[in-house]
């Protein structure tokens, strides 16, 4: 069995804006690092083997404060773990976005999971590369611990492929920044333990995305 505990990054400022932020930086929040951070001492007394991250700033950023009790933790970075790219649309609110292109955007809303947002991705795009990058980590690190620093779009499209939720279906779960999630891979598939726990960040608090 391999032990895969999956971390979304902590609160960017983008993230309260309500902005896309796909392949682009938006720092961490004040409160986004002190998300990491608690999400670092409740995996503190956990064994990693290897703490694994999106190449984007904000994941590794959250990474590092993961890997702070951890000293002789192996890390690596992973561009198949990125958010979402979200091409034209970046750096705009929905409403922005609606304005300016609103083909575009609402297309995006559609659910279509072939509709590649011009100079972006689609939600197969992104299925796809997530999938085999968790797969590809799991053999590697089988009957070992591993932690995942991603983003909500690689996330859910993982989950998605672990409980064979169609690509169109709306979504009906949450995305809360540094929340606790794990899954395993045991005798050739993937179970899911626990999704989106954030009992760590009760003295901070965490937001999903949609408002």
């Amino acid at each position: 069995m391999t032990r895969v505990i999956i971390i979304r990054h902590g609160e960017t400022e983008w993230n309260l804006q309500a902005r896309y932020q796909g392949q682009h930086n938006s720092p961490l929040t004040a409160r986004g690092v002190a998300q990491a951070e608690a999400v670092g001492q409740r995996l503190a007394g956990v064994r990693l083997d290897a703490i694994i991250s999106s190449d984007l700033q904000r994941a590794v950023d959250t990474a590092d404060r993961i890997a702070a009790p951890h000293a002789d933790v192996t890390r690596f970075t992973d561009a198949r773990l990125r958010e979402r790219d979200f091409g034209k649309l970046t750096a705009m609110t929905k409403a922005e976005a609606l304005e300016k292109y609103p083909e575009e955007e609402k297309s995006y809303l559609s659910h279509d999971p072939d509709y590649r947002i011009p100079g972006g991705e689609s939600l197969r795009d992104v299925y796809d590369r997530t999938a085999a990058a968790l797969d590809e980590w799991a053999a590697r690190y089988d009957n070992r611990t591993l932690c995942v620093v991603t983003h909500g779009g690689a996330l859910g499209q993982f989950l998605r492929y672990v409980l064979g939720i169609p690509l169109n279906h709306k979504r009906a779960y949450k995305f809360v920044n540094c929340a606790y999630t794990e899954f395993s891979w045991e005798a050739g598939h993937w179970l899911l333990h626990t999704w989106g726990d954030t009992h760590h960040l009760a003295a901070l608090g965490a937001e999903d995305d949609i408002r």
